[in-house]
């Protein structure tokens, strides 16, 4: 669903007025949504990242592949944010998986004696300084330093950026997100702790527990199920 499409399904729900027709760029400076439904835009942003920190959904799953260098230790990964999980490192020739270890244990490496090159087999994530790539991207440390050029998959959950045009299609499952921005309406309208906002809460959590479930059964090796 688009943006606009969201928007419309939780103002019909609110016994609102839809916003007619697509918008010119970000919805903030567009003349002709009202301010209450710029409102209920910026419930959908809120919400979705709830909804995406909520799981590693399919959907925003991607993989990075890095180019090393020799004798170069620290990779910017391309596309990445603050925001973003990483769920797994591989190198491409020999298939091996990378064990991520602390930042610390990487720089201990490095002393007394000269640095170690090879494969890389270890890593550690922290976030990029200035001269490294855009400020607030994940960036990777390799041990031990590689020697040569390697193909390193970087497997991410990368969070959407925040919906600002009508047409921007939402990547995360769109029905708790609807839900969940008609509950968080009903009570900034004043009507919470009353029968209504209980009720739209709890279809809100459902709502997103059952699309979690939906999406486990696509990754059941990365689910431990305890049960008697």
């Amino acid at each position: 669903m688009t943006y606009r499409q969201i928007i419309n399904a939780v103002l019909r729900r609110l016994r609102e007025d839809s916003i007619g027709s697509d918008w010119s760029g970000a919805l903030i400076d567009a003349s002709g949504p009202t301010d209450y439904q710029v409102l209920i835009g910026d419930f959908v942003n809120e919400v979705k990242r709830e909804v995406e920190d909520a799981w590693d959904w399919t959907s925003l799953r991607r993989i990075e592949t890095v180019a090393t260098a020799a004798d170069t230790r620290t990779y910017t990964i391309p596309g990445t944010s603050q925001r973003t999980r990483l769920l797994s490192v591989q190198e491409q020739e020999q298939g091996q998986m990378l064990q991520g270890v602390p930042d610390s244990w990487i720089r201990s490496t490095q002393y007394p004696s000269p640095d170690s090159s090879g494969v890389p087999s270890y890593f550690s994530i922290n976030s990029t300084v200035s001269g490294l790539g855009s400020v607030g991207a994940l960036q990777a440390q390799l041990y031990p330093k590689p020697d040569q050029v390697y193909n390193v998959n970087y497997y991410v959950v990368d969070p959407q950026d925040d919906l600002t045009n009508a047409t921007d299609v939402l990547t995360c499952p769109e029905f708790p997100v609807i839900m969940g921005v008609w509950a968080r309406a009903i009570a900034e309208r004043g009507e919470d702790g009353g029968t209504l906002s209980d009720m739209a809460q709890m279809q809100y959590q459902q709502a997103l527990s059952d699309a979690i479930q939906q999406d486990v059964g696509r990754h059941s090796d990365e689910v431990i199920w305890n049960g008697v």
